[in-house]
């Protein structure tokens, strides 16, 4: 749209003109991919760093706002949105039993975050029960749940808390009769590259986690990456955590962990994909103690799960070796 059309429209809708747009010159930058020069005119915008980026955005969101303000059906636009969000039904996700209970991710309108419940048997919605929720513990809405796991027999549940949309989780153990915060505090369980996960023990005295490196342990662009598997036990410090798993998969530094527990805990699955082209690595530990590879990324094993009789299920693809 031209200057002279914008300016005019927006006299006729709210009257007087709209803030300019942002000069946005071209910096060209040239790659050769497959023998093809590529031409990127605006590869300096995706630098969120920059203060000229930060400014640029600014006053494109100051202009969009100001446009958007005139529309006459605005108000009763963002009306309505408010109403609709607000009056939505609850949805509930992430249902696992444990101890004869489920427990649930409760999407809960017009709270700003889910909450974690616990369904008594029959789950009936009447007559659950809240044990952790991000708006009480942070009334800004700015604390989210990146996933939770309750111990076998339903006592204890481990949830990643993370804030600001960062899905840099720190682990906390709560008690699902009363919602109690154990002391037990784990940093850095979860990230925006990898995710994170839990596999409780036999006798949910602990688990197993994963970890991503701390600030000095490797160079800053190397933190969200390199993740492992740690175990903790509840009530000992943080700094008695035991490595257990990532140094030997394959690629290391883009590896994917994903934990899982039997019902009896007796066995603990991690599923390794090797970052996101589907490759996996299958590794399990059992009473024997340590974690032995069951499959390598050449097998094609891409998913596993264990039945309610504790029998491991592996997947792969039907010309897998």
């Amino acid at each position: 749209m031209s200057a002279a059309l914008a300016a005019a429209l927006a006299l006729a809708v709210g009257g007087s003109p709209l803030p300019p747009l942002p000069p946005t010159p071209k910096r060209p930058v040239v790659d050769r991919i497959q023998g093809v020069e590529v031409k990127d005119d605006y590869r300096w915008l995706e630098d969120g760093a920059s203060p000229e980026v930060a400014a640029w955005s600014a006053a494109q969101d100051a202009r969009t706002r100001a446009w958007l303000s005139r529309l006459p059906a605005a108000a009763a636009i963002r009306a309505r949105a408010r109403e609709l969000v607000a009056t939505a039904p609850a949805r509930y996700q992430r249902l696992r039993e444990a101890g004869g209970a489920l427990f649930a991710l409760k999407h809960a309108p017009p709270l700003q975050q889910p909450l974690v419940v616990i369904l008594p048997p029959g789950a009936d919605p009447a007559a659950e029960r809240v044990v952790v929720d991000p708006n009480a513990i942070d009334p800004s809405g700015a604390t989210t749940i990146d996933f939770f796991v309750p111990s076998p027999d339903g006592a204890l549940v481990a949830v990643s808390l993370s804030r600001n949309g960062t899905e840099d989780g720190t682990l906390h153990v709560y008690e699902a009769a009363t919602g109690r915060e154990r002391p037990d505090r784990i940093a850095r369980v979860n990230g925006g590259t990898a995710g994170g996960s839990v596999a409780w023990d036999a006798g949910g005295a602990g688990f197993w986690y994963t970890r991503y490196p701390r600030d000095g342990e490797r160079p800053a662009a190397d933190l969200p990456f390199f993740q492992q598997v740690w175990y903790h036990r509840l009530g000992a410090p943080e700094a008695e955590d035991a490595y257990a798993l990532g140094k030997d998969y394959e690629d290391p530094r883009i590896a994917e962990s994903a934990l899982q527990s039997s019902d009896d805990g007796r066995f603990t699955l991690c599923l390794v994909e090797k970052g996101d082209g589907g490759e996996f690595e299958a590794w399990l530990r059992g009473p024997w103690g340590g974690f032995a590879r069951l499959a390598a990324t050449a097998d094609g094993v891409f998913g596993g799960r264990f039945g309610p009789d504790g029998t491991l299920w592996l997947l792969s693809r039907k010309d897998a070796p």
